[in-house]
């Protein structure tokens, strides 16, 4: 009876305690990061590191930071990889372990063993400088009105500007921001940009940079020194026009 018990409360210790999910590699994190919205936790480890074992056994098994790493996107790469670790930030030492943004910039980096309290301070650490998405919590999109504001945050988060122009007397715009802009996937790959709306009627705006003037809806994409890249004109469903931000995805990587 007492083996039956024992064996009962190992399996039930084993469903009801969640490992991490790793990702098999660094470009699958990232582009399951980019898609997501989320946080790369990426671990640096050594073939013979007793170090990054132990930290995977004690620390990254425990509960509380497997349940505090479930909104996270996972990945371990040896530091003997050459070809994965050579685009990453300098490694000095394993384990390192660096929570990524998903365009690959440094938000927290973790270098050595650390201890269950002393890793979740860190995670804390991560939290404060980049608040996660909870579950469940609707995405919003963070439209910019000004042309400048717009191209300022394009530089400082070394991201590209995607313009809508609109007018608000266009049924078919209308009908684009109802149905096509209101898609929960459509809404994440857009926020890989600087959002950024313009009105026809708005003579200054208008002019102010190339190639605005045609049918509309209008996309366009510029890059952070106000190169035109990239136009949509007219009025795309859901699955086209999320067809197009696949392509414009591929093509930047």
């Amino acid at each position: 009876m007492k083996r039956l018990l024992i064996t009962f409360l190992l399996c039930m210790t084993t469903i009801f305690s969640a490992d991490i999910v790793w990702q098999k590699d660094i470009v699958t994190a990232f582009e399951l990061a980019k898609k997501e919205s989320k946080v790369v936790m990426l671990m640096v480890e050594g073939e013979h590191c007793r170090w990054c074992k132990k930290m995977e056994e004690h620390t990254l098994s425990d509960e509380n930071v497997t349940q505090r790493l479930e909104p996270y996107i996972a990945v371990k790469v040896m530091r003997e990889n050459e070809k994965a670790v050579k685009d990453l930030p300098m490694i000095n030492g394993v384990p390192t372990i660096f929570f990524m943004t998903t365009d690959k910039k440094v938000i927290e980096s973790v270098v050595g063993y650390f201890d269950i309290g002393d890793f979740l301070s860190y995670i804390d650490d991560v939290e404060k400088k980049v608040p996660l998405k909870k579950k469940n919590e609707p995405i919003t999109l963070k439209w910019h009105d000004e042309i400048d504001d717009a191209f300022k945050e394009a530089q400082k988060t070394d991201k590209k500007v995607m313009i809508l122009v609109e007018d608000e007397h266009c049924r078919w715009c209308k009908r684009m921001k109802q149905e096509s802009l209101c898609d929960a996937q459509i809404k994440e790959k857009l926020n890989a940009y600087v959002l950024l709306k313009i009105d026809r009627a708005d003579d200054e705006n208008m002019e102010a940079l190339p190639g605005l003037r045609g049918p509309i809806p209008s996309f366009h994409l510029f890059d952070a020194q106000k190169r035109e890249l990239d136009t949509l004109a007219g009025y795309y469903n859901k699955e086209h026009f999320f067809e197009y931000l696949n392509e414009l995805e591929k093509e930047e990587r």
